[in-house]
Parts: structure tokens; sequence; C-alpha cells
């Protein structure tokens, strides 16, 4: 006869609440920077002062340094543009990353070995930044969306990691496709895609949240205002945040305003990731012990 556990050793020990105790007050310490900010861009002046900076809890709502944020000059374009880049750059570097990792988890490939060095090489060392400004401007990318995109389609760490959770799909699966007649694109986009979503969701977090905070290749390979990211134009109302919208009007404390150009920043990927999250941990997981 099987009996479950004993009330002794399910109980609680001291132990048990000493670690309750350090993982809550770990999440408290991770999450009270967000929610500070959040309660600075909605306070006014006087909290502010009274508490230091440093909010407990929201004293009062105000609105008023979103709708300064909302009115900066060139936002809802910059917002347009970020948009752009994030869903057309990611979907290229999704296709172009499941290409080369489906190529590479082939074990019967030639040269196989061959292309992995390259693959590891260029992880480790790049071309820097000179040469990789004169190949972009000799692709006549410069002062385009594209020399967001197209020079960095594929990101070799990424690509390793979806390449070995290809590998710890059976291969059986693939020579039954074949002997179906299956070509090997419709083997990645029928069989392999389908029953990899947990690692196409992580890199799609990965590099979605790279393209979202573009700065430095815009300051790099962009000279145009018209062109100018979300990131750079946050970065403008964060240093000239004093500067009146008009001559009216005078512009909210600066802290606030600082506070809701963060938060307008980092909204829409805190929305999308709790989707993301359950394919996100179990793709990190998976692809980073399967080899």
């Amino acid at each position: 006869m099987v009996t479950g556990p004993s009330k002794h050793l399910t109980k609680p020990g001291i132990a048990d609440y000493v670690i309750w105790f350090f993982l809550i007050f770990l999440c408290l310490s991770t999450l009270y920077p967000f929610l500070n900010v959040l309660f600075v861009s909605l306070a006014n002046m006087k909290d502010i002062v009274e508490q230091g900076g440093m909010l407990i809890y929201p004293r009062s709502f105000h609105f008023d340094s979103y709708r300064y944020v909302i009115r900066f000059s060139g936002l809802m374009d910059a917002y347009g543009i970020t948009i752009f880049i994030t869903v057309v750059g990611t979907t290229i570097n999704l296709v172009m990353t499941s290409l080369g990792a489906y190529v590479l988890s082939n074990r019967e490939l030639p040269g196989r070995n061959f292309l992995m060095s390259i693959v590891l090489i260029a992880m480790l060392f790049n071309g820097g930044l000179i040469p990789t400004y004169l190949v972009v401007r000799s692709l006549h990318l410069v002062d385009t969306v594209w020399a967001l995109m197209v020079p960095f389609a594929i990101n070799t760490w990424l690509l390793i990691l979806m390449r070995n959770f290809f590998q710890g799909i059976p291969a059986s699966l693939r020579e039954s496709a074949r002997l179906d007649g299956c070509s090997e694109l419709g083997i990645l986009v029928r069989i392999m895609l389908p029953l990899s979503m947990p690692i196409v969701a992580t890199l799609a977090l990965f590099y979605g949240v790279a393209h979202w905070n573009e700065y430095i290749n815009v300051i790099i390979y962009i000279n145009d205002p018209k062109l100018s990211t979300l990131q750079l134009i946050l970065r403008k109302m964060y240093t000239f945040s004093l500067e009146q919208l008009d001559g009216d009007s005078l512009p909210p404390p600066v802290e606030t305003i600082r506070a809701a150009t963060v938060m307008m920043s980092a909204l829409p990927i805190i929305i999308v990731y709790p989707f993301l999250q359950k394919y996100f941990v179990q793709g990190v997981m998976v692809g980073s012990v399967k080899g």
C-alpha cells in the first residue's frame, strides 16, 4: 500500500520561510524601480519633493507629463518608424535565422563543421565599426531604415540557439517528409517551425527588443531627422525637457517628464512580454541544453 508523504515532511521549516522571504524581497527590489518611475510620472512636484524622489505609492494622479510627451514634435513619427523597424526587422531576422539554423542542424551536410567554425568566429570577432560602415555605405543603405535591419539580419548566438533546438527534433520526421516528396523548404515551414514555437518566440522577443531599443546604429547610419527612432527622440526629450511647447504654457516638472518618457518607451515591450513569457522560458531552457 502506497501512502502519501507524512505531515512532518510537507510542513514548511525555517529554511523554507527564509528562502520565501529572500525571493519576495528580491522580486520587490526588482519591481520597485519600475513602479517608482510609474509613480513619479503621475506625481506632481510637491509629492516628489516630499518623498525625495522615491515614491512608495502614488499620492496623486496627474497626466500632464504624458500629454507633454505625446505632443512633443516628431514623437508620433518616431513611433511609426520604430514600429516599422521592429516588425519588419524582426521578420527578416526570424526568416534568415531559421534558414541558417535549419541548414546547420542537418548532421549530414557536407562541410557542416567548417560552416559552424565560421559562425563561431563571427560570434567572437567582428569587422569593426569602420569596415561595417563602409559596407553599409557601399550598399547605399545610409540614411534608410534598411541600414538598421539588413546588416544585422542574423545574430550568431541566436542562430546557434535555434540550431540546437532544431537538432532536438527527431530526424525521423525529416526523413518521413522527404519520402513523401516534401522539399527542404517545405520541411522547414510545415514541420520544423510549427514544432519550434518556443524558440521562435524567444528569438522574436530578443530581436524585437533590440530593434525597439535601436539607438547607436541610428546615430551612426541615419542623418535624416525624419528617420529618427523613438529612442533618439526620447533622448532629446530627456535632455531638453525644460523647453516649452509653446509660449503660453510651461512644461510639467522635469522629473515627471523624464519618468513619462521612460514609460512611453518601455510600455509596448512590457505589454508584449507576458504573452511570450511561457515560450520564452521554455525556448531558452531547451535550446541551451540540446546539442
